[in-house]
């Protein structure tokens, strides 16, 4: 990631818009960002991993808390970085959740948080968004690690920069992890565990299911299936005979049942037709009766329409009648009409001569109707221009009060802006004051810190001496207790050899024969693991011992540090007050500073009213005169109303000059003349209408006289035929004759019992005759016992068949059973054989026998490349004393298994040693060495990952100058691979070493950046 250009707006320090535009670095790979303390320096590195992450370089503010303090309330918090990644560029805006003032109206709005990385060109144009959400884990893509691990290899912020080379085996893992992308190692690992496990359980499960086989088979092993299948099928032979004797008598028994069965339903059936025939013989007289009922009904319904032709003449000479007389009364009504409308149409010439009058005056009335409309008009607009008149004079006396008010106003601020002329020069002066006392306070404030700090080191480095005093006695003492035992033992074993010697016989240590002075048996003999366990204590007494002495060491590099420090400081600021005097000092001026800043605003706002009462004394003369001009224009447009009125009023009638009055007299004549023309007309039509009713009503009523005649002669003649027909059929009367007619729908209810009772006579005959037949000579059978005999023989062959049943399935359960058996002697043999395949694998990869797995042996392989690396340039920096390791020391199991601990060993002295042991410089170029190894072999292994730039915040300052030479000498060839590194720092010396440099300039509103070049 190579950065390119950093837009900040109202973060940290920076009040407005900051841009540091890292192009104009061209060529300059190492430079240098200096300035004040709390000007801004690490706000930059804050910005660009805010922008990236959402947090900041320490982690310890959120991107809420970087709002500018400087900043107007208009103004919001936002930054934009774009950076490279190989051949592509991006963008990416981000801005934290604020509160800014609203646009319309007054008071402040809560902004929400926003974020985008966008896909440019080399120029940034060309914008394509890449991500609107999840922008964080967009950009981790991108850069190939998390925000935790940005700030240990790429940007190290002030504090955490050593982090990488003290952090524990757990946070290491992680690091590399997420950089070198290892987790494939593990999933692989997981996956053979997996197929390990799967296999193990896969053939626990055949071994299982082995012995519940064989159970079932009810043998012990595969070589007794023979012998057992022959039993069964013995068994089914024997079942089988058994079952086909009992079913022969089965089918024997049935067939005799059924022959029984048969026959009984015979002469069943005989006995119910019998009774059926002596009931049906004691009906046979009454259907006689019901077929002479239905001949009567027959003659009856014959004689049926001549009966309704006869009603149906009485009804229509009914209604003919009521007709008549019905006409006969509207003929006369229509007469009566037409006598009232002609008496209405003579009395309507009475109101001709009302009629032709109102003629007469509507024409006259209405030639005057333009006249009244103009009347009215001339009458509204002389009422506006009355209105217009005072309008004007309210606006004219309204303008000339304003004026003398504004005049009054505009000299009395005139007077406060000469009385306040002499304070801002006052005001000046009081701030430089103020901004003095206040350095010198923060100075005095350093100064005292580090007397604290300086006065702990020194409590803390006499501590460390005491202890190291009582762990080097502790280690003479042990150290002699060792060389006492192991020389008691070796004086041992040499009494042993000597009680072993013969006269005569070869020394085994020196071959001599002769055996003088032989070794001489102590009282008490020590062995060899007491000289063991008197080395290890002696050991570790001298391991502690190196451990205060590095302990001591760095407590009085730290003490003379601070020492150096506080010792440099006093001498440019002398101790002449307490901080509590200084505070009052720098309080009491900021109180005089704001009283006078505040007079020399309150001066700028009567400069700034005076102005403004001088433009609107102006804009209220203009306004004056505009208002008088009005007047006299409203004036004369009034008395040019007032002719044009009285002309009209001349001409019109006082009653019509209201134009509505008018209209409302036209609209009566109008409605007067309709009403009487429209009357006329009514009485008109109604005279030839009622004369036409009249001679229609008339005629109607003699067609239906004319009716009732011929319809009274037609019913005589047919109720005489009517009478003979009747008589004619054997009925007494034409009455008796209806009587029957009601009876004729239940013919064919007659009919068809009659045909019901013949067919059930000759259906039992029939079947009386087919049953004789049938049984002959027969006897009556027993059907029960025949019964019985059959429900014996079915049960026998039931039970046999069940039986047979039963032993079928078991068999075939069986041979289920035995076929699964061979299926799972081969399915034992296959994961068998994948089994050590797998196995061998998995235990090579979990490292059963090394204790480190795959993972980690890929891991410590990195480290060792990283650490390698790395001391290529450590070694250079500490002039060959220093290099950095994996640790060896694996009391502790779990760092056995990860093995990814450093330690540093020491040219010096010979020994490693942990690597918090070193001082505050050597701990610097340790952590320098291990961040610039670590990004070379990266970038090596990962094309993904581009570890272009390192910015490193502070840690210069506990450098020698010729360490510092050292690590700028390191820094700077970096040049060669092109990568860019940015160093904060307030070490005079590196402002003259480094030729490009971001300067950071602190102001009381905000601070401003710059590139330098010398």
């Amino acid at each position: 990631m190579i950065p390119i250009y950093l837009d900040m707006k109202a973060f940290g320090p920076y009040a407005g818009r900051e841009i540091v535009d890292f192009r104009q670095l061209g060529d300059h790979k190492l430079f240098l960002i200096y300035g004040p303390t709390g000007s801004g320096k690490t706000t930059i590195l804050d910005a660009m991993c805010y922008a990236l992450y959402g947090s900041t370089s320490g982690d310890s503010r959120t991107g809420a808390h970087m709002r500018s303090e400087y900043a107007s309330p208009q103004e919001a918090t936002s930054v934009s970085f774009r950076f490279a990644i190989g051949q592509k560029y991006y963008r990416i805006d981000r801005s934290p959740e604020q509160e800014i003032a609203k646009k319309r109206g007054t008071g402040l709005k809560k902004a929400s948080a926003k974020a985008a990385l966008y896909e440019t060109d080399e120029a940034g144009n060309q914008e394509k968004l890449a991500a609107a959400k999840n922008v964080t884990a967009a950009v981790e893509r991108l850069l190939g690690f998390k925000a935790d691990q940005f700030r240990q290899v790429v940007l190290l912020p002030q504090g955490d920069f050593r982090k990488l080379l003290l952090a524990g085996s757990g946070e290491r893992q992680q690091i590399m992890q997420t950089l070198f992308h290892t987790q494939r190692y593990a999933r692989l690992q997981e996956l053979a565990k997996a197929r390990h496990d799967a296999l193990a359980s896969q053939y626990e499960q055949v071994r299982q299911r082995r012995e519940q086989c064989l159970a079932a088979l009810d043998i012990a092993d595969e070589k007794e299936l023979s012998g057992k299948e022959r039993q069964w099928q013995d068994q089914l032979a024997a079942v089988d005979t058994q079952w086909q004797a009992a079913e022969g008598t089965r089918k024997t028994c049935q067939a005799a049942f059924q022959a029984a069965q048969a026959l009984e339903a015979h002469w069943l059936l005989r006995d119910q037709k019998r009774r059926e025939a002596v009931q049906l013989q004691e009906q046979a007289r009454l259907f006689q009766d019901k077929r002479d009922t239905i001949a009567t009904l027959r003659k009856a319904e014959i004689l049926a329409e001549p009966c309704r032709h006869l009603d149906d003449l009485e009804r229509e000479g009914k209604e003919a009648h009521k007709a008549a007389e019905k006409a006969g009364k509207l003929a006369e009504k229509a007469r009566q009409d037409l006598t009232a409308a002609k008496q209405q149409l003579e009395g309507l010439s009475a109101r001709e001569k009302g009629y032709k009058a109102d003629c007469e005056e509507r024409v006259r009335l209405t030639s005057l109707q333009d006249k009244a409309g103009s009347y009215r008009d001339c009458c509204l607009k002389e009422a506006q221009c009355q209105k217009n008149v005072t309008c004007a004079e309210g606006r004219w006396n309204k303008a000339r009060e304003k004026k003398e008010r504004e005049k009054q106003a505009l000299d009395k601020a005139r007077e406060g802006v000469d009385a306040l002329a002499g304070q801002a020069v006052a005001a000046e002066q009081a701030k430089a004051r103020w901004q003095a006392l206040n350095d010198r306070l923060q100075r005095e404030g350093e100064a005292v810190k580090l007397e604290a700090q300086a006065k702990e080191a020194l409590k803390q480095w006499k501590h460390s001496q005491t202890f190291l005093e009582k762990a080097a006695v502790k280690a003479r003492d042990e150290r002699i207790a060792y060389e006492s035992v192991r020389a008691l033992f070796l004086q041992a074993q040499a009494a042993v050899l000597a009680s072993e010697l013969e006269d005569g016989q070869p020394c085994p240590v020196c071959g001599s024969k002769a055996h003088p002075l032989p070794a001489v048996r102590p009282e008490s003999l020590p062995e060899r693991r007491d000289v063991e366990q008197h080395q290890k204590m002696a050991e570790a007494s001298e391991a502690k011992r190196q451990q205060w002495e590095v302990t001591a060491k760095a407590d009085e590099t730290r003490y003379q540090a601070l020492q150096a420090q506080c010792g440099a400081l006093r001498r440019q600021y002398p101790k002449d007050g307490t901080l509590a005097d200084w505070q009052a000092k720098a309080e009491q001026a900021q109180v005089a500073m704001e009283r006078l800043q505040q007079q020399v605003q309150d001066g700028e706002k009567l400069k700034q009213a005076v102005a403004a009462g001088e433009a609107r004394l102006a804009r209220w003369e203009r306004e004056e005169e505009a208002a008088r001009t009005a007047v006299e224009q409203a004036r004369t447009a009034a008395a040019k109303a007032a002719e044009t009125k009285a002309s009209l009023e001349a001409d019109l009638p006082a009653a019509y000059r209201d134009p509505l009055a008018l209209q409302r007299r036209l609209d009566a004549l109008n409605h007067a003349i309709s009403a009487y023309e429209k009357d006329l007309q009514h009485y008109r039509d109604a005279v030839v209408a009622g004369e036409r009713q009249a001679a229609k009503q008339q005629q109607e009523a003699q067609n239906w006289q004319e009716q009732v005649h011929s319809l009274r002669d037609r019913f005589s003649q047919g109720v005489q035929a009517l009478r003979d027909r009747v008589l004619a059929a054997g009925f007494e009367s034409v009455k008796a004759c209806r009587a029957m007619q009601a009876a004729v729908l239940q013919i064919p209810e007659l009919e068809e019992a009659v045909r019901h009772y013949d067919q059930q006579v000759q259906q039992v005959q029939g079947q009386l005759a087919q049953e004789d037949k049938a049984i002959g000579t027969q006897a009556r059978p027993d059907v029960a016992a025949v019964q019985a005999a059959l429900a014996g023989a079915e049960k026998a062959s039931q039970a046999l068949g069940e039986e047979k049943g039963r032993l079928a399935a078991k068999y075939q359960h069986w041979q289920q059973e035995k076929e699964a058996l061979a299926a799972l002697q081969q399915e034992g043999q296959d994961l068998t054989e994948a089994y050590k395949t797998v196995g061998a694998v998995y235990e090579l990869i979990a490292g059963k026998q090394t204790g480190i797995n795959f993972e980690r042996y890929v891991l410590g392989a990195l480290l060792d490349e990283v650490l390698a690396a790395a001391n290529g340039r450590l070694q250079g920096m500490s002039r060959q004393r220093y290099s950095l390791q994996r640790s060896q020391s694996w009391d502790d199991k779990r760092v056995k298994q990860i093995g990814l601990d450093i330690e540093v060993y020491d040219n010096y002295t010979g020994y490693a040693r942990p690597a918090n042991t070193l001082s505050g410089g050597e701990t610097f170029l340790a952590s320098l060495s291990l961040a610039l190894g670590l990004a070379d072999v990266v970038q090596a292994y990962s094309g993904g990952i581009h570890l272009d730039t390192m910015f490193i915040d502070e840690g210069f300052g506990t450098l020698d100058g010729e360490t510092l030479d050292y690590a700028l000498k390191t820094l700077a060839s970096l040049r060669s691979g092109g990568r860019l590194v940015g160093i904060i720092s307030h070490v005079p010396e590196l402002k003259e070493r480094i030729d490009a440099r971001l300067a950071v300039h602190k102001t009381d509103r905000g601070s401003t950046s710059s590139f330098e070049f010398a």
